[in-house]
């Protein structure tokens, strides 16, 4: 690969070709099987895969339905995430017709992601439609306004069986067993919507304060792996 002579040094192949010597790349190897395996004492607790046996049976595998006329819903829901240099963050604000009727501000673990920001919003706002008392003949329906569109595909991805996401299903499945009918909608970021501004205002609230204790602290996979990555390219450049 580096056209060198066959007496160069191992180091300063690895040097030209920017290939990690094998003895590191080795130790990171060893590091991600620990990790996956939950094994050491030092390993925080991870936001894996929801095993086999606590899947959703199919017979009850909810259909999440993407909404198309939200007009007439009686409850409208709009989330957000916020991950800033001071913290990670959730937003969540429900309306009754055109009132406010809950503000949900919550905070994870500063090495959390955007996206788990986001799904923790659904769930606890989903949480709160499960209190909300109907009067008269009003059709329980209601609709989320997320601006993550990964979390939507991954709600729709029935081999996708994440903590949150199965935990969003869950949800949705109680609120259907009781007549609620649930929807989610994809909303532009930034796009000047009243209810998407303020779910934004919670969220980077309760990122940068340090008054919201922390309700969550899974910490997702790829984020083990890249400070491993960047760990191994530091012990490279020491060396």
């Amino acid at each position: 690969m580096a056209e060198a002579y066959r007496r160069t040094s191992s180091e300063a192949l690895c040097t030209l070709t920017g290939i990690t010597p094998i003895i590191i790349r080795t130790e990171v190897s060893v590091k991600q099987y620990n990790i996956r395996k939950t094994r050491g004492s030092q390993t925080p607790e991870l936001d894996k895969v929801v095993e086999l046996k606590d899947w959703t049976h199919p017979a009850d595998a909810v259909i999440i339905i993407e909404a198309k006329d939200y007009k007439d819903q009686l409850v409208q829901v709009y989330t957000d995430g916020s991950n800033c240099e001071t913290g990670v963050g959730s937003g969540a604000v429900i309306f009754i017709g055109q009132e406010i009727a809950a503000q949900i501000k919550l905070k994870l673990d500063s090495r959390c992601s955007n996206n788990q920001a986001e799904q923790l919003a659904i769930i606890k706002a989903l949480e709160t439609i499960e209190s909300i008392n109907t009067t008269g003949n009003s059709p329980r329906t209601a609709t989320v306004f997320t601006g993550s569109r990964i979390t939507l595909d991954s709600l729709r991805n029935a081999n996708n069986h994440a903590y949150l996401i199965e935990q969003i299903r869950k949800r949705v499945s109680r609120l259907e067993g009781t007549k609620w009918k649930m929807e989610f909608s994809w909303v532009k970021v930034r796009a000047g919507i009243y209810g998407n501004e303020i779910a934004d205002r919670l969220a980077k609230e309760a990122a940068r304060s340090k008054d919201v204790e922390t309700v969550f602290n899974k910490i997702p996979i790829s984020t083990f792996y890249y400070e491993l990555e960047e760990e191994a390219k530091q012990q490279w450049q020491k060396e």
